[in-house]
């Protein structure tokens, strides 16, 4: 027993980060992926640090960031968040209160100089019946992603192994963590860099993209005149120069804006998680002129129409392509930060594509979803 015992130990802790790692980690992302420290026109920057409150790893890791931010000299604020108190915002307030800016959201949108998000959702479908009230805030949400473009303000979006979000995706609580943490680990190898710049190689000076599968795929669109994008865990200067301004953790995607009004045909996805919404299973999408002009699923579908319900602006037309570039990261059931990374992957975007993304497209969301791309090509 006692043995045994030990072994359980020695593989829980394997799937875990140890507290030295979250310490580099925090460092890394703080020093050399957001390049936090000094305004360019003199005293030191803002950051927003908003961390899901739900797991005890997570608040570890978001302090952790806190104290590297005040090491560089950073003004900081710290927001704790969980889908349990959205639900219940969203149940409790006025709708007239929900029509309105929230004017402090505002006011920390005009005046940040970084904003970095830790989690996931602890409960993917929190927003079940709520569709209606969700929309009266979705015009203020694409406002306020507005100015953040406009100010160039830099982004990271860390994912984290919430256990809500692991119940949520049927996905064991242990090998949730272990897939997360790993491809995590992987976001600043040298393999991840060569991966993306080899894709990004491949993207450059295309016109014409062909997407074809043996489920009856057939997608066709223009990437013409767009920049090919890299999330390599880093934000250059470069990327700032010509405002790509964001990143993930895990990293590892080549990805790029399509021409907005360019995308036909149709495209198939076996899984797709819209979180805050829920999950749908085999998901058939129909662009015309670059717009979703129909859509079947084989279980989900009033997900996927909940979804478009909530939201406003261009939340129907394609905005991304993207390809997984992450060997660390494997299937998690439907956390997008992570299985939108699956070396072997593509995914396809619809909704807000500007800012970093080089897109036009003006919307209150954006909904990444995944295709394994073994019994299909991609055709440049």
């Amino acid at each position: 027993m006692g043995g045994g015992e030990k072994l359980f130990g020695v593989l829980f802790m394997a799937s875990e980060l140890a507290e030295e790692e979250m310490a580099d980690i925090a460092r890394r992302l703080v020093r050399d992926s957001l390049r936090i420290g000094r305004r360019a026109g003199g005293g030191f920057e803002a950051v927003r640090i908003t961390y899901n409150s739900t797991d005890d790893s997570c608040v570890r890791f978001a302090l952790k960031v806190e104290e590297e931010c005040w090491r560089v000299g950073a003004h900081t604020l710290l927001i704790p968040y969980s889908s349990a108190r959205r639900k219940t915002f969203f149940t409790l307030a006025p709708e007239e209160a929900l029509a309105e800016m929230n004017p402090m959201a505002e006011a920390l949108t005009k005046t940040i100089d970084v904003s970095i998000y830790i989690g996931e959702e602890d409960d993917p479908g929190w927003s079940r019946g709520l569709a209606g009230r969700v929309r009266l805030q979705a015009p203020h949400r694409q406002r306020l992603r507005e100015i953040l473009d406009q100010r160039r303000v830099r982004w990271a979006y860390v994912g984290w192994p919430i256990p809500g979000a692991a119940k949520g995706y049927d996905c064991p609580l242990e090998r949730f963590r272990q897939i997360f943490f790993n491809s995590i680990r992987q976001s600043f190898s040298e393999e991840v860099k060569r991966l993306c710049e080899y894709y990004r190689r491949a993207l450059e000076g295309v016109d014409q993209i062909a997407i074809r599968a043996e489920d009856g795929t057939n997608l066709t669109f223009s990437i013409k005149g767009r920049p090919i994008l890299v999330d390599d865990a880093y934000i250059s200067e470069e990327d700032v120069k010509r405002g790509d301004v964001g990143l993930n953790i895990p990293s590892g995607e080549v990805f790029v804006a399509p021409l907005e009004d360019s995308a036909n045909g149709t495209i198939r996805f076996e899984r797709v998680a819209i979180p805050g919404f829920g999950k749908i299973r085999g998901l058939k999408l129909s662009f015309r002129d670059g717009r979703v002009v129909d859509y079947e699923a084989l279980e989900g579908r009033e997900v996927f129409t909940h979804f478009l319900e909530a939201n406003t602006g261009d939340k129907d037309r394609i905005a991304e392509l993207g390809i997984g570039c992450n060997p660390g990261a494997e299937y998690t059931g439907g956390s997008i930060i992570v299985d939108e990374k699956i070396y072997g992957t593509l995914h396809i975007a619809i909704g807000s594509n500007t800012g970093a993304y080089h897109g036009r497209n003006k919307a209150s969301s954006h909904l990444d979803m995944i295709k394994d791309m073994a019994g299909g090509v991609l055709l440049a």
